[in-house]
């Protein structure tokens, strides 16, 4: 896995002046950026040697967190500075609530997950903390702290997802749809524009704003790791350091 870029955004600049903030975010978080993009789970989601009891684990985590996603959307919409800003994030939360929420009805049903199963499950421990962060940024941060923890949980999805899109599709349509909803070029677009608004909003900050940025996006990626390792495996594991203040 590439080393962790451990400079500033402008020790980074010095050395790679072509790009950019985001990128420098990825760079820094490493080797976990790489673990969580690359996890067997995500590559077994394409080539379709997912386990059903895995996948069924895995979506009935999701659909708790689909919640907390909203909030996490609602409060990036009242944050946003601009009218364009918040029609791009309100648009990404009316698709969030309607689309994915039937995919997951309809996945339930084929994996043989009943009702009462999913509607009553309580968060796992990695998801909770995955919530929590994310709640956490976006309602007591700043608008650029909640951004970069939604950035990294959708440009996290979008990388596996247009890697696994490439590979021969699964008979299973809860495994190739899942790829679908996170490798078309509305979703695509839709994680270019937080990263545009981020490589904007970035270069601007102060560099001790600059790294809380960089530790948010980190342990993000440490969390996204960790929740596909609790799904692959069923036992959650550890979650290492502590989540950064805000």
């Amino acid at each position: 896995m590439p080393s962790p870029f451990k400079g500033s955004y402008q020790d980074f600049l010095t050395s790679s002046p072509e790009t950019s903030f985001t990128d420098w975010l990825a760079a820094s978080a490493e080797p976990y950026w790489s673990s969580a993009t690359g996890h067997a789970f995500t590559h077994a989601i394409g080539d379709g040697s997912m386990p059903d009891d895995a996948y069924a684990r895995y979506l009935i985590e999701d659909y708790t967190f689909i919640t907390d996603l909203a909030s996490t959307l609602g409060y990036l919409v009242a944050k946003a500075p601009s009218m364009r800003s918040k029609s791009r994030l309100s648009a990404f939360l009316a698709l969030l609530t309607s689309e994915e929420n039937d995919y997951f009805l309809r996945s339930f049903d084929a994996l043989g997950v009943s009702a009462d199963v999913y509607e009553q499950a309580a968060q796992g421990p990695v998801t909770r903390a995955f919530a929590d962060l994310l709640l956490k940024t976006s309602g007591e941060g700043s608008y650029a702290e909640g951004l970069t923890c939604l950035l990294c949980a959708e440009w996290c999805y979008l990388t596996w997802g247009r890697r696994e899109a490439e590979k021969p599709r699964s008979e299973k349509f809860y495994l190739t749809e899942w790829i679908d909803l996170h490798a078309v070029p509305g979703f695509e677009a839709f994680v270019n524009w937080i990263r545009s608004e981020l490589d904007e909003i970035g270069p601007a900050l102060s560099p001790e704003k600059q790294q809380t940025l960089a530790s948010l996006f980190r342990q993000m990626c440490i969390l996204e790791d960790a929740f596909f390792e609790a799904a692959w495996t069923g036992i959650p594991p550890e979650i290492t350091g502590k989540l950064p203040r805000t």
